[in-house]
């Protein structure tokens, strides 16, 4: 009798159980690496796509451009002109000046001594003899009235002094008084002097080393001859003078210029 531990049927067992075994790793292994296998009891629950959301693509959209069409030009309607007339030209017509009223005092009657001119004497008619003819009498004839000056203040002639005080000959102005009818000062009228870039105001009354009517506009430092004009300006503001042309010296002697005004009718 054969023995229990020969038998086939032994064999067939364990032949059996070993390739059931790879079978089992085998399906291991497959389920492992793809757990969706259909022969996976147990499968994984199905993960849901990701969604891809669509990207917006522009799509352009055909538009109609219109045509260009031609744009009616305007034309001009001529107008008649109205024939040319003739204007008249005006007339420049003068402009009358505004003499402004003179404000100080005094007399026409008081005119300085000289103004009023005289002719030569007229001698007594002869009779031959050497003597007089009765009722002929000589002497002198008026000439009348003189024409009166357009200022009420006339300049007398420039003269020149050395300066006195401590700047000696470091020296150099144009100085003068202002007179009325009866020779009194005057102060309070402005005297305007210019020169080249220069101009300046004094008023008579300023100066009282010149007199009570003085004036005095300090030049400079050194004697020069240099122009200059002076001229006496009223309360309203208008010139009561001529402009007078004064120059300056370049003596030490004479380094100052003195121009006084004196007045020759009442305005």
């Amino acid at each position: 009798m054969a023995s229990r531990r020969n038998s086939p049927v032994y064999d067939l067992i364990t032949v059996a159980f070993v390739v059931l075994t790879v079978v089992a790793l085998g399906a291991i292994v497959l389920i492992l690496a793809d757990p969706q296998t259909a022969i996976n009891p147990y499968p994984p629950p199905t993960i849901a796509a990701r969604a891809v959301l669509p990207t917006a693509t522009h799509t352009p959209t055909a538009t109609d451009t219109p045509l260009p069409t031609s744009t009616p030009t305007a034309t001009s309607t001529p107008t008649a002109t109205p024939p040319a007339t003739d204007t008249p030209v005006p007339t420049a017509t003068a402009t009358p000046t505004i003499t402004p009223t003179p404000v100080l005092s005094g007399s026409l009657s008081m005119l300085p001594a000289g103004d009023l001119a005289v002719t030569p004497t007229i001698a007594p008619l002869d009779d031959g003899s050497g003597g007089a003819i009765p009722g002929s009498v000589g002497g002198v004839r008026p000439a009348g009235l003189p024409t009166r000056s357009p200022f009420p203040f006339d300049p007398r002639a420039v003269r020149y002094e050395a300066n006195d005080n401590a700047q000696g000959c470091q020296w150099r102005s144009v100085a003068g008084t202002l007179t009325t009818l009866s020779g009194d000062p005057v102060v309070g009228l402005a005297v305007v002097i210019e020169g080249e870039n220069f101009r300046q105001i004094a008023f008579s009354g300023s100066a009282e080393r010149w007199g009570a009517g003085g004036f005095e506009f300090e030049l400079g430092a050194t004697p020069r001859a240099t122009a200059y004009t002076l001229q006496v300006i009223g309360p309203t503001g208008a010139a009561i003078s001529p402009l007078v042309p004064v120059e300056t010296a370049s003596a030490c002697d004479a380094n100052i210029a003195v121009v006084d005004f004196a007045q020759n009718h009442a305005y």
